[in-house]
């Protein structure tokens, strides 16, 4: 129980430190990004993600982050993918619905750490 409260709570620090960015697809249906996130700050990518048109997604940063893939529920944040400690991670999202989904990368670290990320669909 208490590393769960640890856990709730950790996420919320740094859902309210992040920086939304909202996803604008070009016309060749992709999107990049590259953010500067710095010592216990956060990075959000976020948008609507359907069925039909799954994402193709890749990122790579200069220190290790802890990422996730989520959405927002009412007061929930619902989990498609979490990892702890990264530099470069890639896959396919494809949601069962239509959601606005998003990516976001949390610095644990003391130093500021540069991510870029490529998105497809």
């Amino acid at each position: 129980m208490k590393n769960h409260l640890f856990a709730v709570l950790a996420t919320a620090l740094f859902a309210s430190s992040s920086v939304a960015t909202e996803i604008r697809w070009s016309s060749s249906d992709t999107f990049q990004h590259t953010a500067t996130i710095a010592p216990g700050k956060a990075a959000e990518l976020c948008g609507t993600v359907e069925p039909r048109l799954p994402v193709d997604w890749r990122y790579v940063a200069d220190g290790p982050l802890s990422f996730n893939i989520h959405r927002h529920s009412g007061k929930e944040v619902v989990y498609a993918m979490r990892s702890h400690l990264t530099r470069e991670q890639n896959g396919t999202f494809s949601p069962t619905l239509n959601f606005d989904w998003c990516w976001m990368w949390s610095n644990e670290g003391a130093a500021a750490v540069t991510v870029r990320v490529d998105l497809k669909r």
